[in-house]
């Protein structure tokens, strides 16, 4: 908040920018003073609108609107302006409403940490947050709820906001397929589809004003294309238009990418007053009280008698066992395994429970819908199964979930005439496209609308299906459909399970495959970051077969004489995986887990780097040559998720999982005191929360007490590594420091003579004694 002295000339310049976001093309708005009020004009759908703002740092901005007086929230939600209470009209109107079992959600930040989903959501939206961008990240795997979640979420604040129970109102944006470059183009879709007045160009405004949170459903899918730094300056801008206020909701499948955020966001790539704080959450999936609570009210629904309730709620026991018991809590899993076992009273899932389902789905449609006239089936198993293989990956090549009637139609034809389908069949099946089993329609209203997989979980089986046949044809470039973006990892460990025996090491089968992944990378161009860590989930997948499954939980998989390069492996775990005698060059493990993982008589040659990675001492093992500390920025150790970059706190981690190195490799690196990259190490894990920080902070209070922190601070600033910045919070002035590089670039710039960018290694040598001087700590 501005000093009270220039409150008038602060807002000034913000209320052209907001009545711009609601100007009509071209136009321009004009301020007038008129004493201590302004005068507004603008072009607004064609007719000229004006008001008069009352500006005082006591009674806030009030405004002269149409014969009312109005705060200023209450004029940008207006009907004439944003219309929000539409907009929760129509958001209702589009529901559809599903019966919704409150599922458990966990946030790791201290109080009330675990309790019912929306509840967590919405208490953590509701807290106030003067000095920066709420980011709430709620993550949970493929099937987990996240979506039904979001969707209850939106739905119960659109009921509050229309019996005036709250000011605000939340806009759900289904990422899934869309580049981040084309943020605005998600937003502009689900404005479209709302049949609403408001356009994405006012989002940001309202936003900003507490009144409005974007809902970005599927995060992660929004990322990868044209590389992540695009990616994030794209997010990072948006946030900079919210200049430290407002709160953003978004979900992501795995913690990773949440990661990958909290680490890019707000640093180089983004813009100076970007301002935020994370809040991670995680949604839990279905208890078993809530898998009872939906069963009874399906039974409910269907009528059926007590016993035969309890019948087949004892079937669905049966099938989530062994393998499938994790797939139990997933609501995707259990709410379509009880209706296939209404349906079929002789259904028994194997140890795959998504294959069993996509194929009793795939039977029912063929046998009891997809009929000619003669009540014959009108495609074979296979064409079925190929015709959903090419629509995902259409879907995978178009970077979107969802297509037009007229593009379901046109992938039907097309797979109509490469597999020699008799024209009077051709006719019925490609009417009967948008309707055909896996299918939804999306729920805009009104005529017109797009389709996509009704789940993730299906789109991402005959994804992964498609990707599979990429293997199966040597004259196929895998590097196209791995570069397109983020692969899931249900698709990564789908194309494990397909290509099963043909990647077991004992037979020589892996080899070829992973010579196949790593060479996919290998050559430069605009999408190989992707490739690479496209490439790099596969090979996770793959050499993890034959040691998961396991309900001990102590499988391992030995992988011996194998040459890994070019990949990233980014995030997931590499769990009961034995490397014997393997050699690795050009490769990075990017927040992998390796607490299950052994690396015995190993090689390490050109860039090999640890990034953020768990370790566990008791149970990781890295026998290599040829690496040393330097090749690890920030050490998870087991039982703490805190990444550690002080040096000696690393070093001692990775000595006991068998990295032996020679004090003296440490050498020019080590001189920098260890109470200095201490210091480093709790500002880096602020950073991880929030940027800028605080000083003022009560969870900084040791750093910046310390002796020595005042000349590490003028040295981060001399380099520009942090920019200060002082701001009003309360009414009371503090200071922030802001960091202009991922908390990783940072540490990394201990390694002399590395590739970071020359600020950082010219901080880090700043840090060093003067030559001649003896090295701190050195043996």
């Amino acid at each position: 908040m501005p000093e009270a002295t220039g409150f008038r000339d602060w807002w000034k310049p913000r209320l052209e920018g907001d009545l711009s976001s609601f100007s009509d093309p071209g136009s321009l708005v004009q301020l007038i003073d008129a004493g201590r009020d302004l005068h507004a004009s603008w072009r607004m759908r064609g007719r000229v609108r004006e008001a008069t703002f009352t500006i005082s740092p006591h009674a806030g901005v009030r405004v002269q609107w149409n014969g009312e007086d109005l705060a200023y929230a209450a004029f940008m939600a207006s009907e004439q302006l944003s219309n929000l209470r539409y907009v929760a009209t129509m958001t209702l109107q589009a529901a559809s409403a599903p019966y919704f079992v409150p599922t458990e959600a966990e946030f790791d930040g201290g109080g009330e940490s675990r309790g019912p989903a929306v509840e967590l959501l919405q208490r953590l939206i509701e807290q106030p947050d003067e000095a920066a961008t709420q980011v709430v990240m709620l993550t949970g795997g493929a099937g987990a709820g996240k979506t039904a979640v979001l969707r209850r979420l939106t739905e119960h604040y659109a009921r509050l906001y229309l019996r005036g129970q709250t000011h605000r109102l939340l806009l759900y944006v289904n990422a899934q397929g869309r580049a981040l470059a084309r943020l605005h183009e998600a937003l502009a879709t689900e404005l479209q589809d709302l049949k609403v007045t408001l356009t994405y160009h006012s989002v940001a405004t309202l936003a900003r004003l507490g009144i409005l949170v974007p809902v970005i459903d599927g995060f992660d899918e929004l990322l990868g294309v044209s590389g992540y730094d695009d990616a994030f300056s794209s997010l990072s801008g948006f946030l900079d238009d919210l200049d430290g206020e407002g709160c953003v909701l978004a979900s992501a499948r795995s913690t990773y990418y949440e990661e990958e955020f909290v680490a890019r966001a707000g640093a180089v790539f983004g813009g100076d007053q970007a301002r935020w704080t994370h809040f991670p959450v995680r949604v839990l999936g279905w208890s078993d009280g809530a898998c009872k609570e939906f069963l009874d009210h399906w039974a409910g629904r269907k009528g059926l008698s007590e016993d035969r309730t309890r019948e087949i709620g004892e079937r669905t026991k049966r099938v989530f066992a062994g393998p499938n018991a994790i797939l139990k809590s997933k609501p995707l899993f259990f709410t379509k395994v009880v209706d296939l076992l209404l349906e079929r009273p002789d259904f028994r899932a194997g140890d795959d429970l998504l294959g069993e389902l996509v194929r009793e789905y795939l039977d029912r449609e063929l046998k009891e819908k997809l009929l000619d006239r003669q009540s014959a089936p009108l495609l074979t198993r296979g064409q079925f199964d190929l015709l959903m293989r090419e629509l995902a990956q259409e879907m995978w090549n178009l970077e979107t979930r969802e297509l037009d009637a007229r593009s379901l139609r046109e992938v039907a034809e097309y797979v109509a005439e490469t597999e020699d389908i008799p024209d009077t069949a051709k006719a019925v099946v490609v009417k009967r496209m948008p309707s055909l089993a896996f299918l939804a329609r999306n729920d805009c209203p009104g005529p017109d609308g797009r389709f996509a997989f009704e789940h993730e979980a299906f789109f991402s089986y005959f994804l992964a299906v498609a990707i599979v046949s990429q293997f199966e044809s040597e004259d196929a470039d895998i590097r196209i459909v791995l570069g397109r973006s983020a692969l899931p990892e249900i698709v990564a460990d789908r194309v494990a399970l397909e290509l099963g025996g043909a990647v077991r090491v004992s037979d020589g089968g892996f080899g070829p495959v992973l010579e196949r992944l790593c060479s996919a990378g290998a050559t430069p161009w605009l999408r190989s970051v992707q490739v690479r860590e496209n490439a790099g989930r596969l090979s996770m997948a793959l050499l993890q077969m034959g040691s998961v499954g396991d309900a001990s939980g102590e499988s391992t998989r030995v992988v011996p004489n194998i040459a890994v390069r070019n990949l990233i492996f980014p995030g997931g775990a590499l769990r009961g995986v034995v490397f014997q005698n393997c050699t690795f060059e050009d490769v990075t493990f990017r927040r992998t887990d390796l607490t299950r993982t052994e690396f015995a008589d190993c090689s390490a040659r050109d860039s090999v780097l640890f990034v953020e990675t768990r370790v566990d001492p008791a149970t990781t093992r890295l026998v290599f040559r040829g690496l040393d500390e330097s090749q690890f920025t920030g050490v998870r150790v087991a039982g703490d998720d805190a990444v550690t970059y002080d040096s000696s706190r690393i070093r001692e981690a990775l000595a006991v999982c068998g990295l032996t190195v020679p004090r003296w490799d440490f050498g020019f690196r080590q001189s920098v005191d260890p109470e200095t990259v201490g210091l480093l190490d709790r500002l880096m894990r602020a950073y991880r929360r929030a940027n800028p920080v605080c000083l003022q902070d009560e969870a900084l209070r040791k750093l910046v007490s310390h002796p020595k922190w005042e000349g590490l601070k003028a040295r981060l600033i001399e380099y520009e590594i942090v920019t200060p910045e002082r701001r009003e919070t309360g009414g009371k002035p503090k200071e922030f420091l802001r960091r202009r590089f991922r908390p990783d670039q940072i540490m990394a710039g201990r390694a002399d003579g590395g590739d970071g960018h020359p600020r950082v290694r010219s901080f880090w040598r700043s840090l060093r004694p003067a030559a001649g001087d003896a090295p701190s700590g050195a043996g």
